[in-house]
C-alpha cells in the first residue's frame, strides 16, 4: 500500500510539473511552477533574491550566464534559474525543479527516471530521447560545487526540434558533500545548451 501511494505521489508530481500542449516541439511550452523558458525571472523573484542566490557552477569559464538557486514555491524544494549575466530583464534560459529524496538508491533512481521518461514521451512525442547515462561528478569539474568526486548522476535527456532540451536526472550524493540526494527536471533553451557545449 505504501509503495503504491509513493508511486501515485510521484506520478502526480510529474504531471503537475509539466503543463504543455500535446505533440509540442517547442521547449517554451513547458512550465515549472508557472515559469517558462523566455519569461522574465523578475516576474517571480526580486532582483535582490536572484543576485543574492547566484551560484558559481555555470559561469566559471565564460561569464555569459548566471544561475540562482532559490527555494521552491509549490511542488519543488528548490528551483535553479539561469539567465544571461548582463540581461537586466533576467530572461530565463534554463530552469530546473529539484526534489530532495531520502535513501535514494540506484534502484529507486532508475525506476523514477523510467516513469518520468515515459510521461515525457507521452506529452512530447516530437522529441528525441537519448540513452540513459550515469557518470561521476569530479571535484575538479564541479569547481565550486562540493561533489567531492564521488557523487553519481544518472540522466535521460530529450531533444526538441527547436534544439531545446529536457534532462531528467537523479543525483546520488556522496556523504562527504553533506548534500541531499535529488531528482531533477531540467529545461534548457537552445542558446543555453550551446553555451554549455562550449564549456
Amino acid at each position: 500500500m505504501a509503495k503504491t501511494m509513493k508511486k501515485k505521489i510521484f506520478l502526480l508530481f510529474f504531471i503537475l510539473s509539466f503543463q504543455a500542449t500535446f505533440l509540442s516541439a517547442d521547449i517554451r511550452d513547458l512550465q515549472i511552477e508557472g515559469m517558462h523558458i523566455g519569461d522574465s525571472a523578475l516576474d517571480f523573484f526580486s532582483e535582490a533574491q536572484l543576485e543574492d542566490s547566484e551560484q558559481g557552477w555555470h559561469n566559471y569559464d565564460y561569464k555569459e550566464y548566471s544561475t540562482s538557486l532559490l527555494p521552491g514555491k509549490d511542488i519543488y524544494h528548490w528551483l535553479q534559474v539561469s539567465y544571461k549575466s548582463e540581461d537586466e530583464n533576467f530572461i530565463i534560459e534554463a530552469l530546473a525543479g529539484i526534489l530532495e529524496k531520502e535513501n535514494y538508491d540506484n534502484k529507486k533512481c532508475n525506476k523514477d527516471l523510467d516513469v518520468a521518461a515515459l510521461n515525457t514521451l507521452k506529452l512530447f512525442q516530437n522529441t528525441k530521447q537519448e540513452k540513459k547515462e550515469s557518470y561521476k561528478l569530479t571535484a575538479d569539474a564541479s569547481r565550486e560545487y562540493p561533489f567531492a568526486g564521488k557523487s553519481v548522476v544518472t540522466t535521460i535527456s530529450f531533444n526538441f526540434m527547436d534544439d531545446g532540451k529536457i534532462i531528467l536526472a537523479c543525483y546520488n550524493m556522496d556523504q562527504e558533500t553533506k548534500q541531499n540526494d535529488t531528482f531533477r527536471i531540467d529545461v534548457r533553451s537552445h542558446e543555453f545548451v550551446n553555451y554549455l557545449r562550449k564549456n
